[in-house]
């Protein structure tokens, strides 16, 4: 099934990519503050997840030349299993709380890894997140899985030194890596999305939704 899907995915889709290095200082921040610490892909998921109702062209795809753009927002995320990466699908994600997300990211990866999915946890995606931050990846080129126009790769965090106000310090980035469809998203588009993504990333609070 992964051989047919990306196979499609490189021979219907004309791919482009854009990149940028997130600044996740406030996720840090906010995983110590908190009186428990969610995983850092609980903050990327709600940070997409909020951020796509704006960037409609990012949450669509391509029917027969027409753009068909999606109001829900059913979020895949990649989750690795002994048989290999499989694209769970968290529905309605933009109305969820970072709890409800934390714990239907952690109940979709438990249900993966034990081979326990159900069709309705793998269908319907409308754009994927692909967190391989823990095997040491900076960034790659994900293709995005079809019928869906884009996905996103987010690398591992690694300390860096910036200048802020003026002031050298060591800020937590990683890479975010975004593939797209060309067809129907430009890169201004999928660039515009990068940044409200690096915006709510830098707005993450310990609590909330």
């Amino acid at each position: 099934m992964m051989v047919q899907s990306m196979e499609e995915s490189v021979r219907r889709a004309a791919l482009s990519q854009v990149m940028r290095e997130m600044d996740l200082s406030a996720i840090q921040a906010a995983r110590a503050a908190g009186d428990r610490r969610r995983s850092v892909n609980t903050y990327i998921l709600a940070a997409v997840a909020h951020a796509l109702p704006n960037h409609p062209l990012l949450n669509a795809e391509l029917v027969e030349n027409v753009v068909v753009t999606f109001e829900a927002v059913n979020l895949g995320m990649a989750v690795a299993t002994p048989e290999g990466l499989v694209v769970t699908v968290i529905r309605n994600a933009d109305q969820k709380s970072l709890d409800e997300l934390e714990a239907a990211a952690n109940d979709l990866a438990t249900r993966a890894r034990a081979g326990k999915l159900k069709l309705p946890d793998i269908e319907g995606g409308t754009f994927t997140v692909s967190n391989l931050g823990m095997y040491g990846i900076d960034g790659g080129f994900p293709l995005p899985r079809p019928p869906e126009g884009a996905i996103l790769l987010v690398g591992r965090i690694r300390d860096w030194l910036a200048v802020v106000n003026g002031q050298v310090t060591q800020r937590p980035m990683a890479w975010f890596s975004l593939t797209f469809d060309h067809r129907f998203i430009d890169g201004a588009a999928a660039a515009a999305f990068l940044q409200e993504v690096q915006e709510r990333l830098a707005e993450m609070r310990s609590c909330g939704s």
